[in-house]
């Protein structure tokens, strides 16, 4: 297999990605001020930069690559303790969208009893 060569502006994009996350996040005892479309972003990029660690970026780094990656290890650990709270707000917002997901199952079916009724 061939070694995918990645420029360091490549990992440095990444980064600042996962920066603005963790800045998003905010402290660990606020609420996150996300949404999914955080979540599937910096899993978009984790799964980017988890292929080119496959592919054997980290094996030979030197200088700023290997800066680089060592700034992305700890963006990986900050993320991993906000992962319990992201889950939790996630699972939040799934019980509130499924609540109105009902809601709107019962004005729906009391309007089409309404029209049949005066119909």
């Amino acid at each position: 297999m061939e070694r995918l060569a990645v420029p360091v502006q490549e990992l440095e994009k990444s980064n600042g990605k996962l920066q603005l996350l963790l800045e998003t996040l905010g402290p660990a005892e606020a609420s996150p001020a996300i949404n999914t479309q955080h979540v599937a972003d910096v899993f978009a990029e984790v799964m980017r930069v988890g292929e080119w660690l496959r592919d054997g970026l980290a094996d030979s780094a030197t200088g700023r690559m290997a800066e680089e990656l060592a700034r992305y290890h700890q963006h990986l650990k900050q993320l991993r303790q906000f992962l319990p709270r992201i889950h939790g707000h996630l699972l939040t917002e799934r019980a509130r969208l499924e609540a109105e997901r009902i809601h709107l199952e019962a004005a729906a079916a009391w309007a089409r009893s309404t029209r049949k009724n005066s119909g």
